[in-house]
């Protein structure tokens, strides 16, 4: 495992432990790295910066298929639902221009129609 993957792999598991779900990430997780417990938003994409998360969504751009995606450190489960029902994603605390990248994501998801 590269030091990549480890850091991806706490933070997946960081989120599983916030929202009460299973980590199910690995190559075969069809984009859907973290269980969230959550009728509405079941699964997410987790990513560790900005420039994955911006790889991640231009991917879903071109597939034309919308993921939920969290980037940074985790929060409340409350606030981090929140913020993936209203823009398709959550941006942690720890991550600069936070606010604008929570709107490019909402612009992603409404372009995809999701």
């Amino acid at each position: 495992m590269t030091s990549k993957e480890f850091v991806g792999a706490e933070l997946e598991q960081a989120y599983a432990e916030v929202f009460g779900g299973a980590v199910n990430g690995g190559w075969s997780d069809g984009g859907k790295d973290v269980a969230t417990n959550d009728s509405e938003i079941p699964a997410v994409q987790v990513k560790s910066s900005v420039p994955f998360a911006l790889a991640f969504l231009k991917e879903s751009l071109r597939r034309r298929r919308f993921i939920p995606i969290c980037v940074g450190d985790p929060s409340g489960k409350e606030e981090m639902l929140h913020s993936l029902k209203k823009f398709g994603g959550y941006v942690g605390n720890d991550i600069p221009r936070r606010v604008e990248i929570l709107e490019g994501i909402a612009r992603v998801r409404e372009l995809i129609g999701t």
